[in-house]
């Protein structure tokens, strides 16, 4: 990992955005990085627009939020819209999943789909653990943390009605980035 990598969750509140960006702090702090996170959600709650930001970082962090993100994931076509310009261009990597979100063709950064919520009803039965599955993914392909801390992480933050759907799905997600092809 180089000095410093901004990562910016987003989607619509009840997708499980905060919980994402709190296991991706889990995990990297659990390999010994410095970790600043910050969430934000609208007063609905549930269906309003929501961002998880997680600056990971080899030295002490200076600024806690997310300026400009190395990596978005996009649950929501209104979240993907609205945050777009705050990923790095052009070498930023957006992650996002095609049955919500319709990418820009014409955005400069790296747009990768991953099938999350697809792989979460057709895997396990629910679309609940997507947000989980687009996690791995994301992971899986960019290495910002390691398999298993991340594992370890999703066993041990995640509420335990949830758990076991949740380490189903980091699999899933794994291995849904070993198989994703992107420009």
């Amino acid at each position: 990992m180089s000095e410093s990598r901004q990562v910016l969750l987003c989607g619509l509140g009840g997708q499980g955005v905060v919980l994402a960006g709190s296991l991706l702090g889990a995990a990297a702090f659990a390999q010994g990085l410095h970790v600043s996170g910050n969430s934000s959600y609208g007063s609905a709650a549930r269906g309003g627009q929501c961002r998880s930001e997680v600056v990971l970082s080899n030295i002490p962090i200076r600024f806690p939020y997310v300026t400009s993100a190395d990596i978005m994931v996009a649950l929501s076509q209104p979240a993907y819209d609205r945050y777009l310009d705050w990923t790095a261009s052009p070498d930023g990597l957006v992650f996002y999943d095609p049955a919500d979100v319709t990418p820009d063709g014409s955005a400069a950064q790296r747009q990768i789909a991953v099938p999350a919520s697809a792989s979460a009803a057709e895997t396990l039965g629910t679309r609940l653990g997507a947000n989980i599955i687009m996690l791995s993914a994301m992971v899986s392909v960019t290495d910002i943390v390691s398999i298993e801390a991340l594992k370890r992480a999703v066993t041990d933050g995640s509420p335990s009605r949830f758990r076991n759907l949740n380490e189903r799905a980091v699999d899933l997600g794994f291995a849904l980035g070993l198989n994703l092809h992107f420009p």
